[in-house]
């Protein structure tokens, strides 16, 4: 039996009949005809696809843990800064999202060990860490130690202070370089003129052009060790 054009369903006592009333071709639609068991065979779903997987979801980015960077904070020698802000302070630059927190990673203080070690020390006492690598003037770092001067916490430096740069931002800055050391960095150099200097640049001593900057380009956001 042909089904002519097209099938069409009349109800009769609710009863669902096929009938095979012949409908106008159109320009649109032109008349076919289709035997019983095209139609049927159409509206049979393939074998091939009951075998199909379920596809596969990549977990998103934000979805994913954190890598956890543990951390300690010591004092060495005469402290006059208020340490607890300091240890808040600091707190806050390690996991701003404008920071070292880019790495997926967050920064927790323990009470003693850790990863690595957070030293507030007064300016004397700088070069106890490393005769080499760390003076009275500025902060450094040595092996695990992430060491900040006293002086340049409480205030900061000339370079820094003539380009009109904040005591908060130096705070923010010193923080990030020096930990940037133990996260596997070198020193950088300014890029351009009137760019924003790497956070790597050594902009406690001077800008070399660039403009006083606190936190990692993109392209420091990297590390060797986590």
């Amino acid at each position: 039996m042909c089904v002519v054009c097209s099938l069409r369903y009349a109800t009769v006592d609710t009863t669902m009949a096929l009938t095979t009333a012949p409908m106008a071709p159109t320009a649109q639609q032109p008349c076919e005809t289709l035997s019983l068991c095209q139609v049927e065979s159409a509206l049979t779903l393939p074998a091939t696809l009951s075998g199909l997987a379920a596809p596969s979801v990549a977990t998103p980015e934000w979805l994913k843990p954190k890598t956890a960077v543990t951390y300690s904070v010591e004092t060495r020698g005469t402290i006059t800064a208020d340490l607890a802000e300091f240890k808040q302070q600091a707190h806050a630059t390690l996991n701003d999202s404008r920071g070292w927190s880019r790495l997926d990673a967050t920064f927790t203080e323990v009470a003693s060990g850790g990863s690595f070690t957070l030293v507030l020390a007064e300016a004397s006492q700088v070069p106890s860490f490393s005769a080499t690598g760390c003076s009275t003037t500025y902060s450094c770092t040595v092996g695990r130690y992430v060491i900040i001067n006293q002086d340049r916490w409480l205030g900061a430096t000339d370079p820094w202070n003539s380009a009109g740069g904040t005591l908060r931002d130096y705070r923010h800055m010193v923080v990030n370089h020096e930990t940037g050391h133990w996260l596997g960095h070198g020193h950088e150099y300014c890029g351009g003129p009137g760019k924003a200097a790497p956070v790597m640049q050594q902009q406690s001593i001077g800008l070399q052009g660039c403009t006083f900057n606190p936190w990692p380009l993109d392209s420091e956001i990297w590390s060797s060790r986590i």
